[in-house]
């Protein structure tokens, strides 16, 4: 059961390496030079490409993400499969995008202009959605430091309460077992996205596009790689509240037999906190999606023909 574990740790390794090594051949512009005419052929054949980018990356998230899980036997480490699962398709998404960055319509005409102005990820990354992105981040490594420390020792998937006069315990709990390889996965997939965010902001200018309108193609697309991200991230905080605050309020209670009838005991403090996963868990899944139709919404106006070049952060 455990070889299952290999692809899956494989997978987002390779996809990493070939984004790694796409970003390594990419040239970076340097330099300024005067600004050009935007074409509306050629702004037209960028909107098309950045949307086929964007439908290609989504639909291999979608599709990675529905058919992993499905390919993964019962047996002990099904859950840690289940639980990387969004993340290596998230992976492969941000895999998709950065091949797509590096095939952007190339110049034709025997006269070539385009703008050199130099750009950063700090440039094309809207502020909001990455403090977004690493706010779901942070929270889920938090959840998952908190739950391997109070695992069962033993084995690291259940949860156990020591009552006045009985024990408790529940599972499954994201312990190290689980939280270990549900971390490394989301590292991998944020050092992903960093290099694909780094890919969108150092490609070539656009042939034929103003300066204007090629940092309006740049902002969306680092925009959908990023509500992918949130997406994927905040998926998976869900999922670990839901598990976490499920066992936390099952073995916070405890009943035993006192001869003359069934004594139950309960643990306020972990039944409420297990109660706040069970609440925080919709909430914080309700959050992401909206948060993902809105960010796909606005980079769809931002770079409509004739939408403002004034680009706000």
């Amino acid at each position: 059961m455990r070889l299952l574990l290999l692809p899956l740790v494989l997978l987002p390794i390779a996809a990493l390496a070939a984004i790694v090594t796409t970003v390594a051949t990419a040239r970076t512009p340097t330099g300024t030079g005067p600004d050009v005419e935007t074409s509306p052929d050629a702004y037209a054949r960028a909107r098309r490409h950045a949307a086929l980018v964007a439908g290609l990356s989504w639909a291999a998230l979608v599709l990675v993400a529905l058919t992993l899980p499905q390919t993964i036997p019962f047996g002990p480490d099904q859950g840690i499969v289940l639980a990387c699962a969004p993340a290596v398709a998230g992976v492969v998404a941000l895999l998709v995008a950065a091949v797509g960055e590096r095939t952007w319509p190339r110049p034709a005409a025997s006269v070539r202009r385009a703008s050199l102005t130099r750009r950063t990820v700090r440039d094309v990354a809207p502020h909001g959605a990455a403090a977004l992105a690493l706010a779901w981040s942070a929270a889920l490594l938090l959840v998952l430091l908190g739950t391997g420390l109070t695992a069962d020792p033993d084995d690291g998937r259940s949860v156990t309460v020591q009552h006045e006069s009985s024990t408790s315990g529940a599972g499954p709990y994201p312990g190290a077992p689980y939280g270990v390889p549900i971390a490394v996965a989301v590292v991998v997939l944020l050092v992903a996205a960093a290099v694909t965010l780094h890919l969108i902001a150092s490609r070539p200018a656009v042939a034929q596009v103003s300066t204007a309108d090629d940092a309006r193609l740049r902002r969306a697309g680092a925009r959908r790689v990023l509500a992918a991200v949130q997406l994927v991230v905040g998926g998976t905080l869900a999922g670990v509240l839901l598990v976490t605050g499920n066992s936390l309020r099952a073995a916070a209670t405890s009943g035993y037999d006192v001869g003359g009838g069934w004594v139950e005991t309960t643990d306020r403090v972990l039944h409420t906190l297990g109660v706040c996963g069970l609440a925080a868990a919709p909430a914080v899944l309700a959050a992401t999606f909206v948060v993902t139709g809105s960010a796909l919404a606005r980079a769809a106006r931002e770079t409509a023909p004739g939408a403002t070049a004034l680009v706000r952060v």
